[in-house]
Order: C-alpha cells, then structure tokens, then sequence
C-alpha cells in the first residue's frame, strides 16, 4: 500500500470539507459554531483565516469551563483567564447576540500551596481558601464588553465565595439592546438604577440572591415590554408588581418574602411555589382577569385574593395545610372552578373534605390528576366527594408513592360495591385512566368498577410494582369489561407491557 498517497488523500480530503464549512453563508456557519463552548470554538479558530474571522464574529458565546478548571492551578487559570481577556479584545465592536457563563469561585487548598498560590494536586487536605485569580472581576468586565457590543441573551451562573460577593453591574439593565436575562446570583446583591431608564427586556430570571426594595417599582414602572418574571429563590420583603405586559410569573422559594401582590391585565400563567413559616403574617394578592394557567404549590396564608379567573383553563393546586393549620381550602378550590385540567394533591382533597363536601362546581373539568401517598381507607371518601362534583370527567390520573412501611389493611376497606354505589356522573364519557397502585386493594377496586362501567373507555394504563402483577390479572380476568379499551400494565420505572 501507497502510504504516502494515502495520507495525501486524508489531507485532501480534510482541506475539502475545511472549504466547505469555509464556503458557508456567515449566519449559517455562526448557528452550527453557537453548539460549541467557548474552548472548543478557540480551537475551531486555529484551522484557517476564516476560520478565525468565524472565531471571533462568533455572535453565540459559551463559556462553561467549570469541569475543566474548577480544580485547576491558579497559573493555569490565569492563563486562561489572559486568553479569554485577549479573545474580548480581539473581537473589537462584533456583535454579541447570546452570553452564557457558567462559573464556580476558584479555590485553593491552602495547607499545600506555594507562595504563588498554587497548589499540589496530590494533597487531600480539604483546607481550602478563596485563591487570588480575581476571576469574578474579570468575567465582569466580559459581561461590560458583552453590554457595549449589544447584547441581546444573557445567561449568567457565577457563583462568587461570601468573602468576594460583590454587586451586580447596574449597568447591564441600561443595555437597550438587552431582552433577556437570567442570572443566579449566589450571594450577589442586585441594585437596579437609580434613575429613571426604560428597559427593553422581555424575559428576567433571578435566583438565588438579594434585590433592594426598588427592584418591584423598577419592573413595575420602566420595564414596559417584559413578558416573562422568575423570582427562584430571591430575598425581597415586598413583591408587588403591576405590569400590562407581562403574560408570566414565578415566584418559588420558602419564607423570602412577606407579600406577593401581582397584577396584570395580560397575565396568563402564575407559578407559585413556597412554604411559609408564619402564613398568618403573610399576603397573596393576583388580580389577572386573564389567567388561564395557575400553579400554587405549598402553603395557604392568612391573607389571600386570587380574583375572578373567568378564563382559567389549567390548575394545580398542591398545598400543605397541614404545616399552617388554616382552613377556608374551600374558598380557593371555588376560585378555580373555571378550569379545564385539575391538578390535587392528598393533602389538599382531605383538607377540603374536613371543611365540607367539596361543591359540585367543577363542572368544566375534564382532565384531573391526583398526586397521593397511598389510596388508605381515609382518603377513599375525599376522593369520592371530588368525583362528585366533576360531572364531564374523560381523563383521570391517579399517582401514588407506594410506601415503605405501612399496614396493607388500611387501604383495603372499599370494594367494588362500593364504587357502584357512588353513581359518578362521568363514568359513561370517561375515555383514558391512568392508575399508579399503592398497598391494599382500593385502587383495584376502582379500577375493577371502571371497566365493568365506564362503556367509552379508549385506555387505561395500570403502574404496579412487581408483586401485585399476578393478583392484579387474576382480578381483572373476573372482571366483565363494557368496553373495547386497551389495557396497559406497567411495572414501576420499567417498559410497558400490552395485553
């Protein structure tokens, strides 16, 4: 064999497809290279001229090298952090359209490092010290550079040690080009301007971290085009917010505020997720005649208004009752009376069920997913008085955590006799169900009188643990089913297996 030509031709063939990626329209070439983190486009950059000028017009950067440099000498982080300096240089007034960074504080063993700072990789002492790499500052000044050539995304996760958090640049949100940002702010403090500047942005996400108080009258009066607001995990007392035009709001974290008063003629989505404390001392108000999607996981509070939602479509409703021992669960399930596709947990259905029977006003429900423990004897006649009042009923789910402890007799107690008493005002239009099965036999008692009852039945998927299969079939081969359904078994975290 030809060596010499056959390593030409593998030359050839390279400098080929080189040309190719070469000969392509710029805003192509951009979009595959946006895939690339910033290290692989730096050696992308070193293949040919144009390859270089892709290099450094690249409008899509990522930077993530936390893998790779978390635990890296502080030389060998300084060398990168010069390289990423003159890279910013380099590419001059080229337009940043996206700017991810993704970035750890740096530290260093301090029981086995050098004068320089550096450190012995084979010690494993787990002494450690922020190192003197000032690499925060120098990220910082990207994010300006990044600000200066008009950048449209920014993506940023620093998270800076306690002894360095400094404050966030202000000067990102004067960036008129700017519309969307989110940033994990660790231990950062976020201040908004001081002064009156409109902002173009349309999506915010903040987490984890601090605003000042002015961050709500900030959003509320100068971000006139924002559609979408995460708040995960941010410390701020007061939260009011009144916007016409923001469609979605987030707010998720436990006990960091005292109110959340949002309000907002085009708002369509509000996801609420917290555990409070003292919900005595705290206040919800939402005014968003609207809304068509509303996720409320944790507590209720003492003071609350969520308005009229006339055009609500989607709910969940996962509270925790228990921990605030407040009543009036009622009032809220009322509330979301207009909605299409109900989501409940166990703790919510009981809570209502010791107030009174639940009112037969979810007329509109057509699909409703229980998320329970187990389906235990003193859950079965809360679930019955749910039913009761969702007449239009064709999609069920029932998800349940099979318990690792527990006495199987407490889930045992209701028979399909029972179920046929009940009378569900659905079961004749019930189409698709889909039943995770604890411990006990009340689930496949439920399931038993569906088949024998439910005539327009399409599917029903059955999630059961290994065990109960040969009991499950031997019960349901005594069963008459009305329809033509098809029957899936399911083992937990396992493939479907048809019948």
């Amino acid at each position: 064999m030809d060596t010499g030509s056959c390593e030409g031709e593998g030359a050839d063939a390279k400098r080929r497809m080189i040309d190719r990626f070469s000969n392509l329209p710029d805003h192509v070439a951009h979009h595959i290279l946006s895939f690339l983190t910033i290290s692989h486009l730096a050696r992308f950059g070193c293949v040919s001229r144009r390859c270089r000028e892709l290099y450094l017009s690249a409008p899509f950067l990522n930077i993530d090298e936390l893998p790779r440099l978390s635990d890296a000498k502080c030389s060998k982080l300084q060398r990168w952090l010069n390289c990423m300096d003159r890279f910013f240089f380099l590419r001059g007034n080229n337009k940043i359209q996206r700017l991810r960074v993704c970035w750890m504080s740096h530290f260093v063993d301090v029981s086995d490092s050098d004068s320089d700072g550096h450190v012995d990789g084979d010690d494993e002492d787990d002494d450690e010290t922020l190192c003197s790499c000032d690499e925060y500052f120098r990220m910082v000044s990207w994010i300006h550079n990044a600000v200066r050539c008009n950048v449209e995304e920014l993506d940023l996760d620093i998270g800076p040690g306690e002894a360095i958090a400094p404050v966030f640049p202000s000067s990102v949100f004067l960036c008129g080009s700017l519309t969307s940002l989110s940033v994990d702010l660790g231990c950062v403090v976020l201040h908004v301007p001081s002064f009156a500047f409109p902002s173009n942005l349309k999506y915010l996400k903040l987490k984890s971290g601090m605003v000042e108080q002015g961050f709500s009258k900030w959003i509320s009066r100068w971000c006139k085009c924002i559609e979408e607001l995460t708040l995960d995990g941010i410390h701020m007392r007061d939260t009011t917010i009144e916007s016409s035009s923001l469609k979605k709001f987030s707010f998720v974290g436990d006990n960091l505020t005292d109110t959340v008063d949002i309000r907002g003629d085009k708002l369509e989505e509000i996801v609420i997720d917290w555990l409070l404390h003292s919900p005595r001392e705290k206040s919800l108000n939402i005014n968003a005649p609207c809304l068509k999607y509303l996720s409320w996981k944790g507590n209720l509070m003492e003071s609350r208004n969520i308005g009229k939602l006339e055009f609500l479509e989607e709910a969940a409703i996962l509270l925790k009752p228990e921990v605030d021992g407040s009543s009036d669960v009622l009032e809220v399930l009322s509330s979301l009376c207009r909605a299409k596709v109900l989501r409940i947990n166990e703790a919510t259905i009981k809570a209502s069920y010791r107030e009174g029977s639940i009112p037969a006003s979810f007329d509109n429900v057509s699909s409703l997913d229980i998320h329970i423990k187990t389906f235990g004897d003193e859950l079965v006649p809360a679930v019955v008085s749910l039913f009761k009042g969702m007449p239009n009923l064709c999609t069920l789910y029932i998800n349940s955590k099979r318990p690792l402890y527990g006495d199987e007799y407490d889930a045992c107690g209701f028979n399909m006799g029972y179920w046929k008493m009940q009378n569900f005002g659905f079961i004749h239009q019930l189409k698709e169900v889909s039943i995770e099965l604890s411990h006990g036999t009340n689930g496949v008692e439920l399931i038993r009188y569906i088949l024998e009852y439910a005539q327009n039945l399409e599917t029903m998927l059955i999630i059961h643990s290994p065990q109960q299969l040969d009991e499950l079939v031997t019960k349901l081969d005594e069963t008459k089913k009305i329809s033509n359904a098809k029957i899936f078994f399911k083992e937990s975290k396992k493939s479907v297996l048809v019948l």
